[in-house]
């Protein structure tokens, strides 16, 4: 059951401390405001009630002060605010005075002028020291001064009652207790003062502003000070009030005050930066985000253009507040905001400081906010089209990279400003539909971008994330023909040749960036023909070298399937008959017994059951799951019966890898099978290599027992199952005389794992994103292989009911 909306908050710091604390604060003024109605109406009675005759100077006097104090309503505000006011006070007396000493309409007074101004002066002072200063004093000190004579008069007690007049002592005790039991409160209520302000620091600490942040703890500070004047009025003010409503309604454009909008805008951005803070992310989100607080959003994104040197803080919070909000950002309602945006990017400020450094690292802190504004909004499809229209706006997004500022001035102080706008980039090139073919065809035009990226693949002191971009960058250049740019093409080859470098040279101690090298060159040469013979002339060498990290067991298994994939997809696309295919050709029929050995008599270790639900969790993941979130922790439900559940995930991802490994190689295996084994002297011969002089060894018991060791309902398995169902069909295609009672068990055995895995292959047809119908069901597998077993059945020459010879090898 969700929370109601009042009790999301509940647990949030400055509800359980400071409104709790405003609420306390209001009774208690309550209490004093109370007690001081009490005091007025007994003073009344007994100054107005026909007593005052009856009473002595002392107790007239100190009713007197007692009755004036009480018709101020001192006790309505907290001494601070006082003193606020009467120093204002003061200076408007002294600008009075000023002004009629010097005014603004004669550059000089005559000697009667000048007689007038100094009597009055001196008459203004008389006012002021006999009048203002001591009513000042009573504003300010009453309750003291009320509690000081209330204490005095009930100690002496001296009322002086002669005998037969009326008695008042019982009248006056009352009175004068009634007045020192509030200003008892009202002292309470002082010191609790400054209670306030510590618990206000702890609430302030506790969200991380710093003791050296002043601006924010004062921000904090005002909260409390609003929330307890709220609840002063009507003490259900507090409800559903917190630091984000507070800090939204300073920001809305009612809130004329330019600093309530930068303390709002200096909570906000402090609450996004704690990641912890998930339920106040949320809240903020849904505010500011609304319809109703889309004028916030608005102010936001109007305040990055401001250059004013006052607006700095101003500028500085909103580009991180609207950097943490941007993925909820819809341009199309905001027509000027890509404009904003697009101010932030400048490389030059009009900001004019005493310190140089401070408009230098102004900027950078500008620019990087500003990529990464860009970055998110380029999520969506609709913000995409208008970053495309933004008249020089990817000029000034590549110009970091374009400038090549880590090499030619310095890593430390322009990596992340580079990285920010790699990642943009990276964002652009990869965004689909006709929007990204735009955008990529911007990004490629821009040729200046290209050398810098390669320089970072080639580059030491570049840092794994660089790379990493550049490469998800550089491999989304085209690798058609290019009609017209030569550039183009010169730079896809430099790029092919790097990544050919990168993923097959052994001495590479990057491991992130040599995998990330590998999967690039296995989506590079499944695109196209042209692709494909672009790797190959990368290096004459390359089929050599991806054959020989194939078949090296000891190669990280990574690399072995990235190798594999290469070389599955070169095998298939490169049609044309030249060296570069014979050399593949006959490198592949070498390969192939090698990687069937070890696909079928060395198969992955099959791990115990209770890791099978993990591999299902971890493998269906990766299909529907378009966009995991990397700041989320590990999962808290861990096995009861081992507490170790790293080394559990640690046996899962070994047992995800190996079946990973299998697949591409049985992919492989797959591919070249169909081509290169067309008749049963050439299966004989393979059979042969794979297992010399074993008679025994049968294709059909061998897939067997791989559809058994594979029908958990996992991505991996299924994976495997439909390859080989591929082999299967490829094999009962050869009329090689196999017993039919073999290849019916064979197929009973792969029906038997089409049917387990039903559930999951619809539920990965239905969530992936690619909806297309290419992509050919298991089941479609299982049933052309039996529709085929069904037709040789007619043909008795083709099976047999005894296990064949095998051919001999010449």
């Amino acid at each position: 059951m969700a929370p109601k909306p009042d009790e999301v908050d509940s647990e949030w710091e400055e509800v359980e401390k400071i409104n709790s604390y405003a609420l306390f604060m209001a009774y208690l003024s309550m209490a004093v405001k109370g007690m001081g109605f009490l005091v007025f109406t007994w003073t009344t009675v007994v100054l107005l009630g026909g007593f005052v005759s009856m009473l002595k100077k002392k107790d007239f006097w100190s009713l007197t002060i007692i009755t004036l104090v009480q018709t101020t309503g001192v006790f309505d505000v907290f001494l601070n605010e006082k003193l606020r006011y009467v120093g204002k006070s003061f200076l408007g007396l002294v600008g009075t005075v000023v002004a009629m000493l010097f005014p603004e309409d004669s550059d000089y007074l005559n000697d009667v002028r000048e007689l007038l101004v100094y009597a009055l002066l001196v008459l203004l002072l008389l006012v002021f020291a006999a009048i203002l200063c001591p009513l000042a004093a009573l504003y300010l000190f009453g309750l003291l001064i009320t509690t000081a004579l209330s204490l005095w008069r009930l100690i002496q007690r001296d009322y002086g009652m002669s005998d037969g007049d009326a008695n008042l002592e019982p009248a006056l005790n009352v009175l004068y207790s009634l007045a020192l039991f509030q200003g008892v409160l009202f002292l309470y209520r002082f010191v609790s003062r400054f209670a306030g302000k510590r618990l206000a620091g702890v609430v302030a600490e506790n969200y991380g502003f710093g003791k050296e942040d002043e601006g924010g703890r004062e921000s904090v500070m005002e909260y409390m000070r609003k929330t307890r004047v709220g609840c002063e009025k009507d003490p259900s003010f507090a409800k559903g009030r917190n630091l984000v409503r507070f800090a939204v309604e300073q920001m809305k454009p009612d809130a004329i005050s330019s600093v309530d909008y930068v303390s709002g805008a200096r909570i906000l951005d402090k609450l996004l930066e704690q990641k912890q803070l998930q339920d106040q992310h949320t809240m903020i989100r849904q505010l500011v985000g609304s319809a109703s607080s889309s004028q916030v959003m608005q102010r936001l994104l109007h305040s990055l253009r401001s250059t004013s040197p006052r607006d700095t803080d101003a500028r500085q919070l909103a580009a991180r507040i609207v950097a943490h909000l941007a993925d909820e950002i819809s341009l199309t309602s905001f027509p000027h905001g890509i404009g904003c945006i697009s101010s932030l990017l400048e490389t030059t400020t009009s900001e004019q400081q005493d310190d140089d450094s401070a408009p230098s690292a102004h900027c950078k802190a500008l620019m990087k906010q500003g990529l990464i504004i860009l970055d998110k909004l380029a999520t969506e499809e609709p913000n995409r089209r208008i970053i495309s229209t933004e008249q020089g706006l990817l000029s000034k997004a590549m110009a970091p990279v374009r400038a090549d500022l880590l090499h030619r001035i310095d890593h430390g102080a322009w990596s992340d400003i580079v990285a920010a706008s790699l990642q943009l980039m990276c964002r652009l090139v990869t965004a689909p539909g006709n929007t990204g073919a735009k955008l990529r065809s911007q990004v490629f035009k821009n040729k200046g971008a290209i050398n810098p990226m390669e320089k970072i693949l080639k580059c030491d002191r570049c840092n794994e994330k660089l790379h990493i971009l550049a490469i998800k960058i550089l491999t989304q250049l085209p690798m058609e023909e290019p009609a017209t740019a030569s550039l183009d093409a010169e730079s896809r080859d430099k790029v092919t040749g790097l990544l050919v470098d990168i993923f097959t040279n052994e001495n590479n101690k990057d491991a992130s960036k040599r995998q990330l090298a590998g999967e690039a060159l296995a989506m590079l040469s499944d695109q196209s023909e042209s692709s494909a013979a672009v790797i190959f002339k990368a290096r004459d060498s390359v089929v050599h070298d991806l054959c020989k990290m194939l078949l090296d067991d000891k190669t990280d298994r990574e690399y072995r399937i990235s190798a594999a994939e290469i070389l599955e997809h070169l095998y298939n696309r490169y049609k044309k008959n030249d060296g570069y295919l014979k050399k593949l050709t006959e490198a592949m029929n070498d390969v192939l017994p090698t990687v069937l050995k070890e696909i079928l008599l060395f198969p992955p270790k099959q791990e115990e059951k209770k890791t099978e639900k993990a591999e299902k969790e971890t493998d269906g993941a990766k299909f529907p799951a378009t966009n995991p979130d990397p700041e989320r922790g590990p999962d808290p439900v861990a096995s009861h019966d081992n507490g170790n559940v790293n080394e559990q995930k640690d046996d899962t991802n070994r047992k995800n890898v190996d079946r990973k490994l299998h697949a591409a190689l049985l992919s492989l295996s797959a591919a070249v099978f169909e081509k290169s084994i067309t008749d049963d002297k050439a299966l004989a011969q393979l059979a042969d290599k794979i297992v010399p002089g074993d008679s025994a060894f049968s294709f059909p018991r061998e897939l067997k027992k791989m559809v058994e060791g594979n029908s958990d309902a996992t991505a991996n398995c299924l994976r495997i199952m439909k390859i080989t169902s591929r082999m299967i069909i490829s094999l009962i295609n050869l009329n090689g005389g196999y017993v039919q009672a073999e290849l019916e068990s064979l197929l009973e055995s792969l029906s038997k794992a089409s049917d387990n895995m039903l559930e999951l292959e619809g539920f990965m047809m239905f969530s992936s994103s690619d909806h297309s119908t290419t992509t050919k069901p298991f089941t479609s597998f299982v049933k052309e292989a039996q529709d085929l077993l069904e037709e040789k059945k007619k043909q008795p020459q083709n099976l047999a009911t005894t296990p064949a010879p095998r051919a001999e090898i010449s």
